[in-house]
């Protein structure tokens, strides 16, 4: 947990322009000014049969809503490249080709382990979308309670998940470990969003109260959904479109960007032994997720380790 707090901190201070560039924009600026529609489907679908949620039809409908809304603000990235370092622009898509296909490699090889990896990724990204928390612990509180809360009354599911991921029943201790740090990751939770509420951060703290009870009450991949496609894509983007306006022409290598996304995600379709249709289209989604998300991260950190200068470096979105 400490670690995760220093590299927490250091990505805020990353993000605070500690190497020169202008700050951007905040991206709490962006959580989202308009908590109504997360609010509202989190307790429309809290109102419907979890059966009913829970069915092929939805679980397709649901991932493919995972990937259409959730790769653009991966992929303003390249947006951001394309105006601050043109010339860096093969450097950097190299960069995130080798370490997509690295963890597709530990994917294929150690599935259990990438599956670790990549909660662990998450829990730091998804941290970055509270930093008007009073502390960063109390973002990375928030985060790691966010992914933890399914197993608070979706154990079983959650295991279920993880096994059909890896193909390993190994798995499922992952959502054990998940479970015994929920109850203290919700109540640093429940404490940060009042000090949001009290900050004057009102909509942010309304957005983590939503994502909380969305992954608390809702079954896992239909939280985490409305969390990803309602709060967490649409800040960032936003936050994203902001730093590179008034800059034109992002619209194109955006969308290059996404559909080279989905064609991750139907390549690694085509290496699933999974039979089940939703099942297959689940397992899919959210490796490509974890595929994109490492070099997502990592990229303009390793740029600055090779010693880039800070303005040919894209800040991540």
């Amino acid at each position: 947990m400490t670690g995760m707090v220093r590299l927490l901190e250091s990505s805020n201070a990353n993000a605070m322009g500690r190497h020169g560039d202008v700050p951007p924009a905040s991206i709490l600026e962006h959580q989202g000014r308009y908590p109504s529609i997360a609010l509202f489907l989190t307790l429309t679908a809290a109102l419907v049969p979890p059966e009913l949620l829970a069915s092929p039809t939805m679980i397709a409908a649901t991932c493919a809503a995972l990937l259409i809304g959730g790769l653009p603000h991966g992929a303003l990235d390249l947006a951001v490249l394309r105006r601050d370092a043109q010339h860096r622009i093969a450097l950097v898509v190299s960069l995130y080709l080798g370490l997509a296909a690295i963890m597709f490699a530990i994917w294929q090889v150690a599935p259990a382990i990438a599956l670790g990896l990549f909660l662990a990724m998450a829990m730091v990204h998804f941290a970055e979308d509270w930093a008007a928390a009073e502390h960063p612990f109390f973002a990375l509180g928030i985060a790691v309670a966010l992914l933890s809360a399914p197993a608070l009354f979706h154990r079983q599911a959650v295991g279920d998940l993880f096994t059909l991921l890896t193909a390993e029943q190994a798995a499922a201790g992952l959502a054990d470990a998940l479970l015994l740090v929920a109850p203290a990751a919700a109540a640093c939770a429940l404490l940060a969003i009042l000090l949001l509420w009290q900050g004057g951060h009102r909509v942010t703290a309304v957005n983590a109260a939503c994502a909380l009870a969305a992954m608390i009450l809702l079954p896992p991949i239909t939280g985490f959904a409305i969390y990803f496609c309602l709060i967490h894509s649409p800040s960032h983007f936003r936050a994203g479109l902001k730093r590179l306006a008034p800059a034109t022409g992002i619209t194109r290598p955006t969308i290059g960007a996404t559909l080279g996304g989905l064609t991750i995600a139907v390549a690694t379709l085509q290496f699933l032994p999974i039979t089940d249709p939703s099942g297959r289209l689940f397992a899919a989604s959210f490796m490509t997720l974890s595929i994109l998300t490492l070099p997502h991260m990592a990229v303009p950190f390793l740029l600055r380790r090779l010693c880039l200068s800070a303005q040919a470096v894209p800040q991540r979105i």
